[in-house]
């Protein structure tokens, strides 16, 4: 079963044809030239791949979800009835195997939201096929790849089955996973090294979405659900725990998603700061079950005991369904902690001098960007609470950036693998590697993870908006259903996410560590985007009896992945579902077989028109 989650197949490209609504003669032309530009751009893609396939290019579909958020597999999308928020869940499990035919008893039925777990009826929606990719073979012909390149290989196990992963470990290094982040060596008289990005564009990539708060469950929220972001303020410095204030010097605007800070009139106290802090206060499906059936009582209910924030985990909303898998050997779960995470947002600058700070909280640990008004200076360092007797503040750099004075910016800040990055306007601030550090003594969560996330200022007013919270990969260290990381039940594990204290000695009195042993001077170490889903080095058997099953030789290599030239095409009229017309030999090209010549007793679409390109996922794979 495994196996089928990761495999690829070679297709042919498709030709599309685009078909527009027609109305005034104006917009009519406009749209014949979209179809027009649309048809060219088919037309050279389908050359680029059977002109030069042979030589240096050619064309997969990605049938599983292996690699999401990266790249779909066969997939449904659709937007949260609540909170807007557009996603994609897997639909592969709908398939047998390699032959294409639907098994009516694994129907992906429904799906729940990322940002707030609202659950969607997915029974009539039609399923789409995985993104097509164009694979260049030429650079494989004259070097080795790099670390991190999404490649297509041939699979040891089967070397007629194409595989796609992303490359992780190279020739003649030993592989560790340990508390969801990849380490190598290549002495065993050396430590291991945490693997780290060092194309920025890859670690964004890769990151899942943790809370959009431009999408907010506006419903939950009128009957008193807490907000995720709100005012608090630490409890006392040696202690790495934070308390909501009632009064502050912060005013929020709920409806338009908007937070002023006035602190140009407080008295000056870096000692206590009054922070805007992230809380992952997340619905469960039975709170959206009692709000839908008896609103005054879940508002009573949440008056009376409200919510609690949990650690935010490794969640990934495409392997969050009902049908599919989930009723057999594949139930998701989600119940290892993530510390290392991103934040982004707006800022309105009001005043001329002042500080202005962003905080990510790992453990022990406040990492932390000051920025100076005045001077446009960042500071980026750590405060570490524990164990010292007073918190110690560590400098690891100081960069000039463009926020300086009055104005409006963006500002990215992430702690991702051991390392903290800055970008402003959309542009990465040079570090030159300074801000990579050193783990603390004790990796364990703490009450501070509750409240990972704060952004604070000195003598400054402004005004943030747009707050989006994403977090990294955790790769869990083998397979999903028999995950020896953690070998005790992780269905309790995931109920202790609220307590810290609590998830951190269950999850240390089974935690095991993970190696794989050092690969030849030609053979490559692989993992999927989609940890949790993805059948990779980690998993492989050994049929083939291979001294190293986990290692993937250079012989196996086809090329690097270098777009999506084809997502799927986005069907419209018909309240945006398109048609499928049933009759004849149609029904056979739009609908799903259970067998040759026999459909199931609920027809189920497999393909709808009229459609247009899917633009927006159009891009460069990195």
């Amino acid at each position: 079963m495994a196996k089928k989650t990761d495999k690829v197949k070679s297709k042919k490209l498709p030709v599309e044809q685009t078909e527009k609504k027609r109305d005034e003669s104006e917009k009519a032309r406009g749209r014949h030239n979209e179809i027009r530009d649309t048809l060219e751009s088919i037309i050279i893609a389908l050359v680029f791949a059977f002109v030069f396939r042979a030589y240096s290019a050619e064309a997969f579909v990605i049938p599983t979800g292996s690699m999401a958020p990266t790249l779909y597999g066969r997939h449904k999308e659709l937007s949260c009835a609540e909170c807007g928020v557009k996603y994609a869940v897997g639909a592969s499990d709908e398939l047998i195997g390699k032959s294409g035919y639907y098994d009516s008893d694994k129907k992906v039925t429904g799906a729940y939201c990322p940002n707030c777990r609202y659950y969607t009826d997915l029974r009539n929606a039609h399923p789409f096929t995985g993104d097509r990719i164009i694979v260049n073979k030429f650079p494989f012909d004259f070097g080795d790849p790099d670390r991190w390149d999404v490649i297509v290989f041939k699979y040891p196990e089967e070397a007629q089955t194409n595989y796609i992963k992303r490359l992780v470990g190279l020739p003649g290094e030993e592989i560790q996973i340990s508390r969801g982040d990849v380490y190598a060596r290549r002495n065993e008289k050396e430590p291991f090294q945490i693997l780290r990005k060092d194309n920025l564009e890859k670690q964004l990539a890769v990151q899942q979405l943790v809370y959009d708060d431009d999408y907010p469950p506006r419903e939950i929220l009128n009957y008193d659900w807490p907000e995720r972001w709100s005012p608090m303020a630490q409890v006392s410095p040696n202690e790495t725990k934070f308390q909501n204030l009632k009064k502050s010097a912060w005013e929020i605007d709920s409806e338009a998603r908007a937070y002023q800070f006035q602190g140009s009139s407080l008295a000056a106290d870096i000692r206590n700061l009054q922070w805007l802090r992230y809380q992952h206060i997340v619905p469960r499906q039975s709170e959206w079950e009692l709000l839908e059936e008896n609103p005054e009582l879940f508002k009573q209910t949440m008056q009376s005991s409200p919510p609690q924030p949990r650690l935010i985990n490794d969640y990934t909303a495409y392997n969050d369904y009902s049908g599919g898998l989930s009723k057999g050997i594949f139930k998701y779960d989600a119940a290892f902690w993530v510390g290392d995470l991103t934040v982004s947002f707006d800022v309105e600058i009001q005043t001329n001098e002042g500080e202005f700070f962003v905080e990510l909280m790992r453990g022990d640990r406040h990492y932390r960007v000051r920025f100076d008004i005045k001077t446009g200076q960042a500071k980026l360092y750590y405060v570490e609470d524990f164990p010292n007797p007073k918190p110690v503040e560590v400098e690891l750099t100081t960069a000039e950036t463009v926020l300086k004075g009055k104005g409006s910016h963006s500002v990215m800040f992430a702690n991702v693998d051991q390392r903290l990055c800055l970008w402003i306007d959309g542009s990465e601030v040079s570090l030159e590697n300074k801000t990579e550090y050193k783990p603390p003594v004790s990796p364990a969560p703490r009450d501070g993870d509750l409240a990972p996330v704060g952004i604070a200022g000195v003598n400054v007013d402004f005004v943030v908006s747009h707050l989006l919270l994403r977090r990294d990969i955790y790769y869990r260290s083998v397979e999903y259903y028999q995950n020896q990381e953690y070998s005790g039940d992780r269905s309790h594990l995931w109920e202790l996410l609220w307590d810290p204290a609590a998830w951190s000695r269950q999850y240390e009195d089974h935690r095991q560590q993970v190696r794989f042993e050092k690969m030849a001077d030609d053979e490559f170490f692989v993992l999927g985007d989609n940890s949790a889903r993805s059948a990779d080095s980690r998993l492989w058997d050994n049929k083939r009896k291979a001294e190293r099953r986990h290692a993937v030789p250079r012989s196996a290599l086809v090329g690097k992945a270098f777009m999506i030239y084809w997502p799927h095409g986005i069907p419209f009229l018909n309240d945006g579902r398109g048609y499928s017309p049933n009759v004849g030999p149609l029904k056979r090209f739009f609908y799903h077989q259970t067998s040759p010549g026999s459909y199931p007793k609920d027809p189920y679409a497999k393909l709808s028109f009229p459609f247009y390109p899917n633009f927006s996922r159009m891009k460069r794979i990195r």
